[in-house]
Parts: structure tokens; sequence; C-alpha cells
């Protein structure tokens, strides 16, 4: 799947980057700014959640009939974002192979993937971390 194509991407502007080390961007735009003249949480929080679903979508690539529902979400909103942002992605408190065993022998699992949203001069402006339930397209979400 590619993760711009999905409408609500395509409206913000979503895209892969062009900034080494990172995984997904918006662009410097002026309708993304806020009454602060910021990047707009909601903006923010558009990219994170679509890094997330684009990092496990890549992540696990080789199962091509996962269902993945986000179940909870926490955010930290760490500095003011200016400009272009830019994505990273990466699975927390299990390994890739504890959740391919539970998808083929369960049908199912949960985890967690962090992502980290940066600006052009690389400070941290965002920290989430997002809880997705996984299923097969075979089992009952």
């Amino acid at each position: 799947m590619d993760i711009t194509k999905i409408p609500f991407n395509q409206f913000i502007g979503l895209k892969i980057s062009d900034k080494s080390g990172y995984l997904l961007m918006l662009d410097n735009r002026p309708e993304y700014r806020n009454h602060l003249d910021t990047v707009h949480a909601s903006v923010l929080f558009a990219l994170a959640e679509a890094s997330s679903g684009y990092f496990l979508l890549n992540e696990f690539s080789e199962i091509t009939d996962i269902v993945p529902v986000v179940r909870k979400v926490d955010v930290k909103y760490r500095k003011p974002a200016t400009g272009a942002v830019f994505s990273k992605a990466q699975l927390l408190e299990a390994d890739r192979e504890e959740v391919l065993k539970a998808l083929y022998e369960k049908g199912r699992t949960s985890l967690k993937v962090e992502v980290s949203l940066c600006d052009e001069a690389d400070v941290l402006v965002m920290q989430s971390v997002f809880e997705w339930f996984v299923t097969r397209k075979n089992e009952n979400l």
C-alpha cells in the first residue's frame, strides 16, 4: 500500500521524506500554521499517525493480509515546529520475530510504534507512541 495515496494524506500533502534517515515529511506550507505561526498540532499528529502506519506496513511487508487499527496514542509535543517536518519510527516493547509469531499462530497481536518528528534543523518537536491492534484479514476484528 502506498500511504501517500490515501485520500487524506494526499489532501495534506504527505510525501516520502527527501531527507536521509527519515520516513515521511510535510513541506513548509502556510496552511499548516497556527495562531503562533508554528506548525499546528493536528498537522503534526497527522504526520505521526501516517508515519506509524507506514513503518508498520514496511516492517511487516511480507504479510500482505494484515489489517492494522490504532487503539491508543500517547503524544508529547516538545518544541514548536517551524518549516518542514520529518518523521522517524521504531518498534517498541517487542521484537519483529515475536510479532510475526503471534500473527502466524494467533492471527492477531498488539504492538507499539514510537514516532519522533523533527524540524528542518533536526530539533525534536514531537514524540508519540501508537498502539496498534493488528489482525489477519481472515480473523475477526
